[in-house]
């Protein structure tokens, strides 16, 4: 027994422990102050800090997909990440920044190198990850570039871009599950053309009809479900709008020039030389002093007209100048390069910010927008509606497998199924259960993007917050449905045998409404539909077949039909209409083409200056998913 005194607490063994648990409890308060402390969450090689996890223990339905990996935290931070990259070198790119600051920027911009946990623990005082991120990424750049780091830009137009970036690698590999499903339930619905099976409505044998057309109904919606992915993954734009969407910081950045934003010249003092072009200028010279090529000394070296990356064009005049400043007004800096989408509509190319739009969605596997959308959020509405149709989709397939899975039914099985903690008898249709209940999840979650199209001002208050979980979570119920659709299409296995079994179950009862048909032209019409519902309790009450009963209630039917006819009538597999046809037709519908990120990029490439006179494909891809999609015609 370990004796205390008030004043001297635990004692021996027991007390020394007591000990070493209190110094590691107060190491923890220190930790967790310091992660709420000045300089808490700063570049850290490989930190997490320490935090709550989230390994997917109660997620099952993303646990371990792609989809997963691509929308985790890290994920998400590298995306900020590379969205502020990107717009550096978007900036870069028109003169407005240092081709070296770009280069410090892109180089810093990885995840590995920030504390995930640190970060999200401070963006409590300011509503969002991206002002610690920003601080933290400044730091990590060195003073050379620091000016140049978020320039002109607000937190908005970095999340949003990042949660387009998210969006765009996840659907990058959703898109290609939903390939495999389809083109599996392609392999399915032809196999099983001409199977005849109970078509059920409201739980209760209806008429036959075969698997086939089931499963060519499934891959049906599979395929809708790609193409609005897909019409959406092209679409997904950049945001670009500045503290409340004119792009003015940009414009007034460029005008004012400073030290701040200058580029070391190549050299000190003064040069000698005319300038003799556009291209970007390259002091010469010797001497000494701190000559720079943004005007904030004597600048008259020689212009070459070649570009010293990243440097600021020259003027065309005498070689002197300001190295960032516009030429002829706020809206003409830079070399002359149009943005696609506004010189569709007419839009004059020597406008700033709108070149800086299009440079910064030419830098990022993303669209470029017609107008800013802090508070226009068609893209966020679309992606979530976009989604849940997409769960939705394959919900419907898992849920007919769940019920023709049934014990009791059997009619297919799910290869490789589950097993039971209690009852080792059992295999449990899991990917069918797991792609049920993310179909169940998703409506919800697409309903809170969809109200926060009601957003007021230039930006929201709570609307525009409560869209980043939503958007995550529908893309990770929509890659881990994908996958899981993928795989039990893979494994199906079906038993034509249990349908066959199923059809004769009702004696006749599933194809009465044939009856109903046949029966009309020699009874009459009404006279017809009376003997056929009395026929019908007939055949239920005691047991017997439709014709046994049809018989006994109208012997006069002998004469009118022969048994031979009779029995054809009471046929079900005579009585499957077009299904096959419909099958047929169904299956000369192929599925999309499937592109990658690196694909949208080569393209973006190839286009680039070259296809100024339509507007992106993105935009194309908005208006008419069609238009975008090249149909493979030829059976499958």
């Amino acid at each position: 027994m370990t004796s205390t005194d008030p004043g001297s607490g635990p004692t021996g063994a027991d007390g020394d422990r007591d000990q070493d648990r209190n110094r590691d409890r107060d190491r923890d308060r220190e930790d967790r102050a310091g992660e709420h402390g000045p300089g808490a969450g700063t570049a850290r090689p490989g930190g997490t800090g320490p935090g709550p996890e989230d390994s997917g223990l109660l997620a099952p339905v993303r646990t371990g997909s792609a989809a997963e990996s691509a929308t985790g935290d890290t994920a998400v931070l590298q995306a900020l990440l590379d969205a502020e990259a990107a717009l550096t070198r978007a900036q870069a790119s028109l003169g407005l920044a240092p081709a070296k600051a770009a280069s410090a920027v892109t180089e810093a911009a990885r995840a590995d190198r920030f504390d995930v946990r640190g970060l999200a623990l401070r963006a409590r005082s300011g509503g969002n990850p991206v002002i610690p991120l920003v601080a933290d990424l400044t730091d990590a750049v060195g003073p050379d570039a620091a000016p140049y780091v978020h320039r002109g830009t607000t937190s908005q137009d970095v999340l949003d871009t990042a949660l387009m970036l998210v969006a765009a690698r996840a659907l990058d590999v959703v898109l290609p599950d939903l390939d495999r499903t389809a083109r599996e339930l392609a392999v399915t619905a032809a196999e099983h053309r001409d199977t005849p099976m109970p078509g059920r409505t409201l739980t209760q044998h209806a008429v036959p009809t075969t698997f086939g057309l089931k499963v060519a109904g499934w891959r049906s919606l599979v395929l809708d479900a790609a193409d609005r992915l897909s019409a959406v993954r092209a679409a997904l734009p950049v945001q670009l709008g500045g503290a409340a969407g004119t792009l003015a910081a940009f414009a007034a950045y460029a005008e004012s020039g400073g030290e701040a934003d200058a580029e070391p010249g190549n050299g000190p003092g003064t040069g000698s030389g005319t300038g003799t072009g556009s291209g970007s200028r390259t002091g010469t010279g010797t001497g000494t002093g701190s000559g720079t090529a943004d005007g904030a000394g004597t600048d008259t070296g020689t212009d070459t007209g070649t570009a010293d990356a990243g440097t600021a064009d020259a003027g065309a005049g005498d070689g002197t100048g300001d190295g960032f400043r516009p030429s002829t007004g706020p809206g003409s800096h830079g070399p002359e390069r149009e943005s696609p989408y506004g010189a569709a509509h007419g839009v004059p190319a020597t406008d700033l910010g709108l070149r800086l739009l299009a440079a910064y969605a030419r830098e990022l596997p993303l669209a470029e927008p017609p107008l800013p959308w802090h508070t226009l959020r068609t893209p966020v509405a679309d992606l979530g509606s976009a989604c849940a149709f997409a769960c939705g989709a394959l919900g419907k397939f898992a849920a007919d497998v769940l019920v023709l899975s049934r014990s009791e039914i059997g009619e297919v099985g799910e290869g490789g199924g589950g097993g039971s903690s209690a009852m080792p008898h059992k295999t449990n249709p899991v990917r069918a259960t797991l792609i049920a209940a993310a179909a169940r999840q998703a409506p919800a979650l697409a309903s809170t993007l969809l109200s926060s199209l009601a957003a007021e001002d230039e930006r929201p208050a709570g609307a525009w917050h409560a869209e980043w979980q939503p958007v995550r979570e529908l893309l990770r119920l929509t890659g881990g449905s994908a996958h899981s659709a993928a795989e039990l299409a893979e494994g199906l296995q079906v038993f034509p045998y249990r349908m066959h079994e199923h059809l004769a179950l009702t004696e006749g009862l599933i194809v009465s409404e044939r009856f109903t048909a046949a029966l009309g032209p020699l009874l009459g019409r009404a006279r017809a539909r009376k003997l056929l519902d009395a026929a019908s309790r007939k055949a239920v009450d005691e047991g017997i077949t439709l014709d046994e009963a049809l018989e006994e209630e109208e012997p006069a039917l002998r004469e009118m039909l022969s048994r031979e006819r009779l029995r054809d009538l009471t046929d079900p597999t005579h009585y499957t209409g077009s299904a096959p046809a419909l099958t047929d037709r169904a299956l000369r519908r192929g599925p999309g083409p499937v592109r990658t990120r690196a694909e949208d990029g080569q393209e973006k490439r190839q286009q680039n200056g070259q296809d100024a006179g339509r507007p992106p494909a993105g935009r194309r891809a908005g208006h008419a998913a069609e238009e975008e999609t090249v149909r493979d015609t030829g059976e499958r």
